[in-house]
């Protein structure tokens, strides 16, 4: 790890911490009660907001940042591709193969009685839980961003923006924790891997 810069490490920091709390949480507490605490926690103006970071994690961003890449950083574009189809392709893999009969928190939890807070207009799918597409895609995002800037502040910003978008999944009732734990471990895994493939093969020129 000595050639990853502090805002990585500080990133890889927070990763661990979400990663840490969120399994204890999960292994703590029943799906039942997570959501209970999570989605009942809602007010017009955090619904605005996690929808905002939610949209974070779609395809646009990612796509802007590889044209920054591809125009300013071009070291970085390939390990970047690379792992945004590691990551993404083993997401899709694992939701429409593996767990392809997952059922997603609205339809896990039908017969339930409950009274949700769902937002306005927001489309609620039924299947495909398990991972979180949209977590794994913010966790390797950031890596790169937190790769780019370099200081130890802007890794933990970009941590922080990261698990806000997998904490956004949950509060809009598209995943339960746990899914927003694996995709983030994805995410993170697939951006190391290139990442330091890369490195190794610039140290060897």
């Amino acid at each position: 790890m000595k050639h990853w810069s502090p805002a990585v490490k500080a990133f890889l920091g927070i990763f661990i911490l979400f990663e840490v709390v969120g399994w204890f949480f999960v292994g703590s507490t029943e799906r039942l009660n997570q959501l209970l605490l999570i989605n009942g926690a809602n007010n017009a103006f955090v619904d605005i907001v996690f929808q905002g970071l939610t949209s974070i994690a779609e395809v646009v961003l990612p796509i802007l940042l590889l044209v920054y890449l591809i125009r300013f950083q071009k070291a970085y574009a390939l390990p970047y591709v690379y792992s945004y189809a590691l990551s993404t392709g083993l997401i899709q893999i694992l939701k429409h193969f593996v767990f392809s009969e997952a059922l997603r928190p609205l339809a896990y939890f039908a017969s339930s009685g409950l009274k949700w807070h769902l937002v306005e207009g927001l489309p609620i799918h039924s299947y495909n839980s398990m991972p979180s597409g949209h977590t794994g895609a913010a966790f390797f995002m950031f890596f790169w961003v937190a790769v780019l800037l370099r200081r130890r502040h802007w890794g933990l910003f970009a941590g922080l923006i990261a698990v806000g978008v997998a904490y956004s999944r949950v509060y809009l009732f598209q995943h339960f924790p746990v899914d927003t734990l694996v995709g983030a471990a994805i995410g993170v895994s697939s951006s190391a891997l290139f990442y330091s493939i890369h490195y190794a093969k610039s140290s060897s020129k």
